[in-house]
């Protein structure tokens, strides 16, 4: 809720003038709540097609021209707006980019990110108008977010950005959640579909859930009514089991594809595709336990330019643990790790070492509170962008950040968020934000 109202807060101070962003609390205006990645199809036969370019309700933002200004670079593109997304809610996704950034859509402001390595929706639907829309991202270079990334781009280069049209009451996130049963023989699987009304009057939705197993066979259906009022939000929760062979590891990586669609008074709004990989982790005596079995961990430490088409060869040689980089988020490769079944250690995007390891006033940011809602921003943010990875076992906290205030809270907020899942920092020094795990 103190995020919520952070970001309500510093909403209600956009003006038409320019604004400065130098404050270390000024994490984020305008920025859409954290999901998970979300595609919305027209057909079922688009939703089984993995590229967003099938999708009538997508579109990618092209054309991009480059201007220099005192503040940065300014990248300009543009996207065409359909009639039929006239009574829909439009979403500008931006993947990433290589320093805080402002974007405005045809002239007027709809946002600004601190954190230009992680994904960030921004709901520009009161400013898109029907055919061309006319999109800016000014990358700020130096940026305030700079001090919490060791090595910020010299040139910050702009992500996949694209825009999406979703109904009224739409699919805003899909959150995954597993257990194993009593017996130890099978898995309890726990999905949640979140709902979000943007009308002012009460809507009741159906929303048709649909669970295919990797062998493409039908393992779950059905279909839940929710109301909703006054742009409320809501989750339907469904529970399944599943034999324990069925669950994910990096022996089995089995992939079930949930597909989710809902209907308003006889007409379907959307399509919504996940991928899912139902597994439990947990540690004992610093050894990771899959599934309840314990695993031996043999580690890789990926390189920033490393590509998803290396993985087949790291596992032929015997690697089965990934440690990522800081830096952007890279869903290609995620899915990759998913798919071939590797254990990843995945890396928040906080790396302060060019400020050294003092915690006196004026040394590390991971002791200095002016930057305590950066980095829980940083730390919520990035978790949600990535939590339905079955192949994420554990998250690196920070890389070379000395320690303190800051760190404590990020790895409270990670355990609040998610308890099982291990979090370590390897520069900890013995202190108790980091989890045991024998690599």
């Amino acid at each position: 809720m103190r995020y919520i109202s952070l970001v309500t807060a510093l909403f209600s101070t956009l003006g038409a003038a320019a604004q400065s962003y130098d404050s270390p609390a000024t994490v984020a205006v305008g920025r859409d709540m954290p999901r998970g990645s979300i595609v919305a199809y027209s057909s079922p036969a688009d939703a089984q097609t993995p590229e967003r370019g099938a999708s009538r309700y997508v579109r990618p933002v092209t054309d991009w021209q480059e201007q220099t200004s005192d503040s940065g670079r300014v990248l300009t593109g543009e996207f065409a707006m359909p009639f039929a997304w006239i009574d829909r809610e439009l979403f500008l996704h931006i993947a990433s980019a290589g320093s805080s950034y402002e974007v405005t859509v045809n002239g007027k402001r709809a946002g600004y990110v601190q954190d230009g390595a992680t994904p960030a929706d921004f709901d520009i639907t009161k400013l898109a108008v029907e055919g061309k829309n006319r999109v800016s991202v000014t990358l700020f270079a130096p940026s305030v977010g700079d001090a919490l990334l060791r090595t910020p781009e010299t040139k910050p280069a702009l992500g996949s950005c694209y825009v999406m049209a979703q109904p009224k009451m739409r699919v805003r996130d899909v959150t995954v959640g597993s257990s194993l049963a009593d017996d130890g023989r099978s898995g309890v699987l726990s999905l949640g579909i979140v709902m979000k009304t943007h009308a002012l009057n009460p809507k009741t939705t159906r929303i048709y859930y649909e669970l295919i197993a990797p062998d493409s066979t039908k393992v779950l259906d059905g279909y839940k009514d929710l109301t909703l009022d006054m742009r409320r939000e809501d989750t339907v929760r469904i529970m399944h089991v599943v034999p324990r062979a069925q669950m994910w590891s990096a022996q089995r990586p089995n992939l079930f594809t949930l597909i989710v669609k809902t209907r308003y008074e006889g007409r379907i709004n959307e399509y919504v595709p996940v991928k899912v990989g139902f597994r439990t982790v947990s540690t004992d005596a610093g050894r990771l336990l899959v599934n309840g079995e314990a695993v031996d961990l043999h580690l890789k430490e990926l390189d920033a330019d490393a590509q998803p088409d290396e993985l087949s060869e790291l596992k032929n040689l015997g690697y089965n643990t990934l440690r990522l980089p800081t830096g952007r988020i890279d869903r290609e490769l995620l899915d990759r790790c998913d798919s071939l079944g590797f254990y990843v250690i995945d890396q928040l995007p906080i790396d302060t070492r060019r400020a050294g390891l003092s915690r006196k006033r004026g040394g590390n940011p991971s002791n200095d509170p002016a930057w305590r809602d950066a980095y829980l921003d940083r730390t919520e943010q990035h978790y949600h962008a990535v939590k339905r990875h079955p192949s994420i076992v554990a998250f690196s906290l920070a890389r070379e950040s000395a320690n303190g205030i800051n760190l404590y809270e990020s790895y409270l907020r990670l355990k609040e968020l998610e308890p099982h899942r291990p979090v370590i920092y390897t520069e900890a020094g013995g202190e108790w934000n980091s989890d045991r795990l024998d690599l």
